[in-house]
């Protein structure tokens, strides 16, 4: 389990640059098998966030260089990939424990909203550098991912990811991208299921209510407790679960305690929704980013989660500032 764990981070450039020449990383790539062949089993000690939002796409490192290459030869690529906007905050010099604890009175207040004993639905829409659509590397468009779970009680899931039609800041972006062949042009999508939740791992349990028993919860799977873990720890347990008020209070006062935590201010998340921004900067997985997760200031909800790289790039054929991660939580009922 641990070694499928390995292999990814070693294959993506966000997490681990690397200076394996394009033509062998290209070798390994196209070796690996596609995400949907991976078996829940298999991905039981590894990021459930990164195989979740694997889709159509295989993680890869070849992001690296200022050509994207493909098994039907070279394709030209702008020489630097095309990003997502950073979001905009607003300035504030409020403290984040005071922000996180105001949101967590309110939350707890609220009555229960989590569906008892029945199926759950999830959708959410992301992005990562490190993917690929139908085999290429894409650096000339951002192109989307929606994510549709449904989830039975007894922990087995249904998923359908279909792309999203690719985004540019430019017409220039948008002519380049249909010159290196409109990879992404046809929405692709695929469906897939995985068996019952494994029980006697602690992370399918129920999330606590209690803020010290949350913080060892969102620990478990990982072999350090940084602030970088906290925050994708966050981000993943959220993909196919519910909280309740109660839970969410609890997650939001166990925030409280992350060092080096910011407030960031309000922002509009790439859905359009206001809420209330909070930022670490670590190094967890390979370059020094910025990692922020944005709450609904009125129910506790985490609305997205990102990763910017704020300071070096490494490898990447990216400009800094760059957003390397998005994911928006659209839907849990």
């Amino acid at each position: 389990m641990r070694k499928v764990d390995e292999l990814f981070r070693s294959i993506d450039p966000v997490q681990n640059p690397v200076d394996e020449p394009d033509e062998a990383l290209l070798g390994r790539i196209v070796a690996l098998p596609r995400a949907t062949t991976v078996t829940r089993g298999e991905i039981r000690g590894m990021s459930r966030r990164k195989w979740l939002l694997a889709g159509t796409a295989v993680v890869t490192a070849a992001a690296i260089g200022f050509v994207a290459s493909d098994m039907f030869g070279t394709t030209a690529q702008p020489a630097y990939a095309v990003t997502p906007r950073p979001l905009k905050y607003t300035s504030t010099e409020q403290p984040a424990s005071g922000v996180l604890e105001e949101i967590a009175a309110r939350t707890e207040k609220l009555a229960p909203d989590t569906p008892a004993g029945g199926s759950q639905q999830f959708v959410q829409d992301s992005w990562s550098l490190s993917t690929r659509i139908d085999g290429i590397q894409v650096t000339s468009a951002v192109i989307p991912e929606r994510r549709t779970t449904w989830k039975k009680p007894d922990g087995s899931e249904k998923w359908t990811v279909q792309t999203q039609k690719p985004q540019f800041q430019s017409d220039k972006q948008r002519e380049v991208w249909k010159d290196a062949g409109s990879v992404g042009a046809t929405p692709e999508k695929y469906s897939d299921s995985s068996g019952p939740a494994d029980m006697s791992d602690e992370r399918n349990h129920e999330a606590p209510t209690d803020p010290r028993a949350m913080r060892r919860w969102l620990a478990l799977g990982y072999e350090t407790q940084g602030p970088g873990e906290t925050f994708d720890s966050v981000s993943e347990r959220l993909l196919d679960r519910s909280f309740s008020p109660e839970q969410r209070a609890a997650l939001l006062r166990a925030l409280k305690n992350v060092p080096g935590i910011d407030y960031r201010g309000k922002t509009k998340d790439r859905a359009g929704r206001t809420g209330d921004a909070f930022s670490v900067t670590s190094a967890y997985g390979g370059l020094p980013k910025l990692q922020t997760l944005v709450f609904d200031p009125e129910d506790g909800s985490l609305l997205s989660y990102e990763e910017e790289l704020v300071s070096n790039a490494g490898k990447l054929n990216v400009k800094i500032p760059a957003v390397t991660l998005y994911v928006s939580y659209l839907i849990d009922t």
